[in-house]
């Protein structure tokens, strides 16, 4: 799960379901829908890294810890939902400039 953003679980969180073929297609559609170009790059993103063949044991888990994590609870005070974390990830522009 390190290798998703922030912005990319919430992809999963908005879009997904626990079939992985019903996600892929979800979020594919989505992504021919979207009109901003940030939210299509990271749909299409989030795509490619659903259609790896590794992912495809792991998804059931990784669903659910991306629901835990965005669906504050009784047990969770508000502040532990990640609903709440700033995005402090540096975008892939600051990658580019500091290569």
């Amino acid at each position: 799960m390190t290798e998703l953003k922030m912005k990319e679980m919430q992809i999963i969180h908005w879009f997904g379901c626990p079939n992985l073929n019903c996600t892929r297609e979800r979020i594919h559609l989505a992504a021919m829908l979207a009109t901003d170009a940030e939210m299509k790059k990271n749909l299409y993103k989030v795509c490619r890294f659903l259609a790896r063949e590794e992912i495809a044991y792991r998804y059931p888990i990784i669903y659910e810890m991306i629901q835990k994590m965005f669906s504050p609870d009784d047990t969770n005070p508000p502040e532990a939902c990640a609903m709440f974390m700033p995005d402090n990830e540096p975008d892939d522009e600051e990658y580019a400039m500091a290569a």
